[in-house]
Order: structure tokens, then sequence, then C-alpha cells
């Protein structure tokens, strides 16, 4: 009689583990469709303009469907709307928040490469709306990575090396032109930068160091694409920052003369490119 008791005790049990399976499964489903609803109705909202009452729905939605990373990336997207509006330490605020709630989507979106890209990408631009220059660029890497969990396509690894080169070349433009002579520039807009002196040597090796970096991202670019012509130009251009701090003669004829190929090299094929795009475009006869 106790093992009767014993068994059905057990298939009780069972029936009952069975019963709160199939609730909570329920449930999970219901939580996701509540969401689901809240971030089409805040997507209408956000798609109107009316970027409160369409944060409150993302808000919603991502409490509602904690594990749902597209509710992070939309109501991500309202924040960064709202710090661009703000200054000051408010605007700083709302930003890390944003880019809390981003790092949040990319820890959901698991292999969802489209959802990690967006989450990514934003992620950088916050980084650089704070003037964080390396978490900038460490991110921005992260999305040109070949070998992560969403290897990078090409044409983003070429971009993303591109961008990271420009800003390197921007470095090193912002200290060369403070020492510029104006009365030089006319007729020599490379003209050699006095910046030798002690006070202005910090400058130069920063400037030096960010020439450096940019070649060295240009380069990784023109690896991947090496007919990309916007990369070319950079690689004269960041060339012309090394001529703008060289004294010696002969070796600026000689940076002068790399950066002058490497632009005329970039243009002949930017022009080729142009030409075979006109064909393609040409209707045949």
């Amino acid at each position: 009689m106790r093992v009767i008791r014993n068994n059905y005790a057990n298939a009780l049990l069972l029936l009952l583990i069975s019963a709160l399976t199939v609730l909570n499964s329920g449930c999970d489903y219901m939580r996701k469709v509540i969401a689901k609803d809240k971030i089409n109705q805040g997507a209408i909202l956000y798609n109107q303009g009316r970027m409160k009452e369409a944060q409150e729905f993302f808000k919603e939605a991502k409490e509602t469907d904690t594990t749902n990373p597209i509710a992070f990336l939309y109501y991500g997207a309202t924040l960064v709307k709202d710090y661009k509006t703000l200054a000051g330490d408010e605007r700083t605020k709302v930003a890390n928040q944003a880019l809390d709630v981003y790092k949040q989507a990319l820890e959901l979106a698991g292999n969802n490469c489209a959802t990690r890209d967006n989450a990514i990408s934003y992620i950088s631009t916050i980084y650089d709306d704070l003037a964080n220059v390396e978490e900038n660029r460490n991110w921005l890497l992260k999305r040109a990575d070949p070998n992560g969990p969403c290897p990078a396509k090409k044409e983003i690894q070429a971009t993303t090396l591109y961008s990271i080169a420009v800003k390197y070349w921007t470095c090193s433009y912002d200290q060369t032109t403070r020492y510029q002579d104006k009365t030089a520039i006319a007729r020599d807009p490379f003209h050699y930068r006095n910046m030798d002196y002690p006070d202005a040597l910090p400058d130069k090796r920063k400037a030096e160091e960010c020439v450096t970096k940019g070649l060295e991202y240009i380069e990784k670019a023109l690896s991947v694409d090496n007919e990309y012509v916007d990369a070319m130009f950079y690689k004269g251009l960041l060339y012309r920052e090394r001529q703008k701090m060289t004294k010696e003669e002969p070796k600026r004829k000689e940076l002068n003369a790399m950066a002058q190929k490497i632009a005329d090299e970039a243009s002949a094929l930017q022009k080729k490119k142009e030409a075979a795009a006109q064909q393609q475009a040409t209707p045949q006869g």
C-alpha cells in the first residue's frame, strides 16, 4: 500500500512540475508577444518623430522581455537622440546610459550578426561623441575583426581601417597647422613647420606618432582593398605631414615626390573607375 501511495505521490509531483513548466512557458511566450507589440508601437512613434513616447514603449519592451536585443537597440537609439541635444555632465550621463544599453544588446545578440554590428557601430560612435579616442578605436576594430563571431566583410574591414587612419591624419594635421607660416602657405602649402625648438617638441612628437600610426592603418586598409582610392589619397596626405615636419631639403624633396606619385596614381585609378561606371551605365545599342 505504501508503494502505491509513493507512486501516486511521484506521479502527482511530475504532473505538477509539468503543469508549472507549461505555465511558465506560456508566460514567457506572452511576455515576448507583449514586448514585440510594444516595440512595433514604439517604432511607429519613432518614425513620426515622437521620441519621448517611443522611448517609453521601448523601455517597457526591454523590461517586459529582458532577452530581446532589439528592444535594447531601439531604446538605445532614443537615448542617443537625447544626449545629442544636451551639454556638459548631463550629456555625458545620458551617453553612458546609452553605452550600457547597447552593451546589453550586444550580450543578448549571440550570433545574430546584424544586431551585433548595429550595437558595435553605435558603441563606437558614442565613444567618439564622448571624445574617448582609444575606446572609439577599440570598438571600430571589433567591428572590422575578420576573425570574430561575425567575421567582417572586406568592405567593412577596409572602410573601418581607413577611418582610423583618417583620425590619425587629423591628429597630425591639427598639430602642424598650429605652426604654419601664413606668409609661406600660398607659396608652398607643405612648407617646413618649425617644431624643433624645446616648447614645440612635444607637439612634433605627437604629430610624428600620429603619422606613423596613420600609415600603419592605411596600409592595412590597402592590404584589404588595394584599389581603395580614398585610402590612397590619404596615404599621400600622411606623407605630406611628414614633409611639413622635415627641415632637410633633400628629404623634403623625396617626401614630396612620394606624395605626388601616390596622388597621381590615386587620381588615375579614380578616373578609370569613373569611366568604367559610366560605360556600365550607358545603354548598349
